[in-house]
């Protein structure tokens, strides 16, 4: 009997081929947001580079689209703009962005969304991911307070398995993804993207919430030359840490 595995769904292969697209994933502790984090935030814009991942990421969008009977495409500003597009053409459906929150153009009155209209419309919000919900609360009372009817979340990767709060707006509406935060960790692994023994440190910094004083930071690769010449927890120290010495 074979006793093979079976062949990944296209969903699978779809989540894998993001996780390994160049520069997506990348080794090396970093700071973020005033803290340190495992290895480099993940390049979404990576995935963009492909034409042929882009066009197939906005095929996945849009099978999500009729089950919500949305009307009009909507990319955040400016990381979900490309991903919406892909998905406006693949679903024939109207595109539109929204501006970031504040932003203040070169119109007194600059509206913040351009492209098709929203006002009285289903609208599908895109982004390339979602975590503890707080762009997805401000965006999309942007595009509620310019008339939309906003009913379903698409991201690239829906990173609230590891966030450590998430807001009622990152739950509200009906969300799909191509992948999970810890997915595309498992993929770049299994793929040879990142060490084993570097992606259970991640994991266990990420899931489990290192404090500032942990000895394993130090375990961490933080640059492509090696260690940095200063200790870690002194070139990036967690918000309100005491200054080290």
């Amino acid at each position: 009997m074979d006793q093979s595995a079976p062949p990944p769904s296209p969903d699978e292969a779809l989540a894998t081929r993001l996780a390994t697209a160049p520069g997506l994933v990348r080794a090396g502790a970093s700071c973020w947001d005033h803290a340190r984090t495992p290895i480099h935030a993940l390049s979404m814009e990576s995935a963009y580079a492909d034409p042929q991942l882009l066009r197939d990421l906005g095929v996945r969008g849009a099978r999500f689209a009729p089950d919500i009977g949305v009307e009009v495409i909507v990319g955040a500003e400016t990381a979900g703009v490309p991903l919406a597009a892909s998905i406006s053409l693949a679903a024939e459906l109207p595109f539109a962005f929204v501006r970031k929150p504040g932003y203040r153009g070169h119109e007194i009155d600059e509206p913040p969304v351009r492209g098709s209209g929203v006002a009285g419309r289903r609208v599908l919000f895109v982004d390339d991911a979602i975590s503890s919900g707080a762009s997805v609360e401000r965006f999309t009372a942007s595009l509620i307070g310019a008339g939309a009817d906003v009913v379903g979340v698409f991201v690239l990767v829906d990173m609230r398995d590891v966030a450590a709060t998430v807001s009622p707006a990152a739950t509200a509406f009906p969300t799909e993804s191509v992948s999970t935060y810890l997915q595309v960790l498992d993929l770049a692994t299994v793929n040879g993207l990142l060490d084993p023994a570097l992606h259970k440190l991640t994991v266990d910094a990420i899931v489990n919430r290192w404090a500032d004083d942990d000895p394993r930071w130090d375990l961490l690769p933080v640059t492509g030359d090696g260690a940095l010449s200063v200790p870690l927890r002194q070139a990036c120290p967690f918000v309100g840490a005491s200054s080290v010495t």
